[in-house]
């Protein structure tokens, strides 16, 4: 009892820690700024340090037996990081709240969880002093690599620190990933940017010999290869959507079939599907957001169409209350599995590597079942399928653009200036600035240039290289020399070296002229899942337009940090006190008796209208109509 009364207490004093004082830093943190003048230092006379960094870790049991890149990363850096980790099921908040209280922030917080991407961790960190202000005069010394990936973009250093400062002080107390290689216009043209220009949405998994027991004339994984091969992997979705599966009813009706079928796998029956990534609120929405034929704008959660005079809570539109109702029938109806919400990730991707489910989400471990499947000799595969592939409505707010900022705040970096001290700050940006370097990208996705020839779109691995090439281009493993075995990660990212990879996850930090992108269109490099998403979205690029964003002025950057602040109060101060009641509410609405779904929704939705949160997303939608039509200024139209 007393353990859990202090750790009440302490959990507590952490809120009100992040609650007290203004926006500003006009705290306790100490000025640990220092713009250490003088010359750059010689990375070669760096000594050895160890830092302790937040970031994941990996979860395949395979270790890597000719390491080519970590000796690479330790002689450019001289830095050795000790990982730690939030352990899973832990709120992050709470995790950082605790860390606070007991001074045990570790010295970097890298890339887990959005811990540095949040405005209100931040602010917590910044009132406790355990975040440094990074300078300009700091990045431009200590980060040349950085510097020179910006300029092939078009951008200065100056224009990204000042598209990344904290608009509500104008210091920037993190280092975000670089802006998106679409900015450049020959990236554009490549097939890079032919597998990420236009907006797609989410899909499913379905096993295709349950497909094809339901569905006779549909495609099976191997039909459908077999015409992008015939198309030389060039599909529009019009071919792809061969399944009658088109809405909420189509699929229900699906897998209430694959239910009477009663197929058995290892013993146990199919369950017809698991739609969600995993049993939190948050997922139902990131999981499976399209099949509610919603929009969601720039301002999370708000679904915005000016014509309709709608800015709403995308929780409070007749479109989510659909599919909950379809996830509450399709619970009380048994085609999710009765430990649907009490199971854990992993029970729930050892199904689905056994083959025990008929649809998964789009995120589930397909490649690891395909290998299990080719092992143990079966015969069936997996269709990747888009849902719902709607057509774009452009009266939705942001449905028909896509913007590639200076900046990309998922990936952020933040240094405790409790455990990293000024002097040690030159080796330490240096670290984050060669992870940034066009050559770390180059070596991670390829390798070291003794295993390839050629270059550009003319790379090719060298024959004594095949495993890795194949590991490269569709995954096969082969624990004999395959990429894990030289420590390169390939499309299982549980194979994965923090050390290498970990400061690097986000996608505009990679290299465009990767393995999957240069090798030519054959059966070597085949991957459903990106044809498919590609076709998606080129068929939604006939009415996108996109847009470069630019530096902004001062009353742009005020109006941004207006948003924010109200934006950060609804979520933490008038939402986050409900969290607990809203994760209890949602799933009471999926799992109760369908007669009584009406009742038990409007329970959740009960809560999200109250007055305070109601009069929360008023003010969050006037300050983010504000700023979307102050930033209009500063876009660039780029096709």
């Amino acid at each position: 009892m007393k353990k859990v009364v202090m750790i009440m207490f302490a959990v507590l004093l952490a809120v009100s820690l992040a609650g007290c004082g203004s926006s500003k830093n006009d705290n306790n943190a100490p000025n640990n700024t220092g713009t250490n003048a003088g010359a750059p230092v010689d990375p070669a006379n760096f000594k050895e340090m160890h830092l302790e960094v937040l970031s994941q870790l990996p979860t395949n049991p395979r270790k890597p037996v000719e390491d080519k890149l970590t000796p690479i990363w330790r002689e450019k850096t001289k830095v050795i990081p000790d990982f730690v980790e939030i352990p899973a099921g832990t709120d992050y908040k709470s995790w950082l709240q605790m860390q606070i209280l007991a001074d045990t922030v570790p010295a970097v917080i890298a890339n887990q969880n959005g811990i540095a991407d949040d405005a209100d961790n931040m602010e917590m960190l910044k009132k406790a002093g355990m975040v440094r202000e990074i300078t300009l005069d700091e990045m431009t010394k200590y980060m040349p690599l950085t510097a020179a990936r910006l300029t092939e973009l078009g951008v200065t250093m100056e224009q990204w620190y000042k598209a990344s400062v904290d608009p509500t002080d104008g210091k920037l107390w993190a280092i975000p990933s670089l802006p998106s290689p679409l900015l450049k216009d020959e990236y554009r043209k490549t097939p890079y940017g032919e597998s990420r220009l236009g907006n797609g949405g989410y899909g499913v998994w379905m096993r295709d010999d349950i497909l094809k027991k339901i569905f006779p004339s549909a495609m099976s994984a191997a039909d459908l290869k077999k015409l992008a091969i015939a198309n030389k992997g060039k599909l529009s979705l019009e071919q792809i959507m061969d399944i009658p599966i088109k809405n909420l009813d189509n699929l229900y009706a699906y897998l209430e079939k694959v239910k009477a079928l009663d197929i058995k796998e290892n013993g146990k029956t199919i369950t017809p599907g698991h739609l969600q990534l995993d049993n939190t609120r948050g997922a139902l929405q990131w999981s499976l957001f399209t099949a509610s034929g919603l929009n969601m704008s720039q301002a999370y959660p708000l679904v915005i169409n000016e014509s309709k005079n709608l800015y709403s809570d995308y929780q409070l539109t007749p479109e989510w209350k659909a599919y909950i109702s379809f996830m509450n029938k399709g619970f009380k109806d048994g085609l999710f599995g009765k430990e649907f919400y009490i199971q854990k990730n992993e029970q729930r991707d050892a199904k689905v590597i056994n083959g025990e489910y008929a649809v998964v989400n789009m995120w589930a471990p397909i490649a690891a079942n395909q290998e299990k499947v080719k092992k143990e000799g079966k015969d069936y595969d997996w269709r990747f399928y888009p849902i719902f592939a709607n057509e774009l409505d452009p009266s939705n707010q942001d449905a028909a653009n896509q913007y590639f900022p200076l900046t990309t705040k998922w990936n952020s970096k933040a240094i405790n200036p409790k455990k990293v001290t000024d002097d040690m700050i030159p080796q330490v940006l240096n670290w984050i600035d060669w992870n940034n370097s066009l050559e770390a990208a180059d070596l991670r996705a390829w390798g070291t240039p003794d295993m390839y020839t050629g270059e550009g779109m003319e790379r090719r691995y060298k024959p004594e290289f095949k495993k890795v090439e194949e590991y490269k281009l569709i995954g096969k493993q082969d624990e004999t020399g395959d990429g894990w075995y030289y420590g390169i990660q390939g499309q299982d990212n549980t194979m994965t070296n923090p050390e290498v990879y970990g400061l690097a996850m986000a996608d505009e930090m990679g290299f465009v002229y990767t393995p999957q992108i240069v090798y030519p269109f054959s059966v070597s490099n085949y991957d459903q899942a990106t044809l498919v998403n590609t076709a998606w979205q080129q068929h939604n690029m006939k009415n996108m337009t996109l847009y470069a964003e630019l530096p902004v002025d001062d009353a742009t950057q005020q109006a941004r940090a207006e948003y924010d602040t109200v934006t950060n109060d609804l979520n933490n101060n008038l939402v986050a006190p409900h969290n607990d009641e809203l994760d209890n509410l949602i799933v009471k609405a999926i799992t109760s008796p369908v007669a009584d779904f009406d009742k038990t929704y409007k329970e959740y939705t009960d809560v999200l209208s109250e007055s305070d949160i109601a009069d929360g997303v008023k003010k969050q939608t006037e300050a983010w109509m504000k700023y979307y039509k102050l930033r209009e200024g500063f876009l660039k139209k780029l096709n």
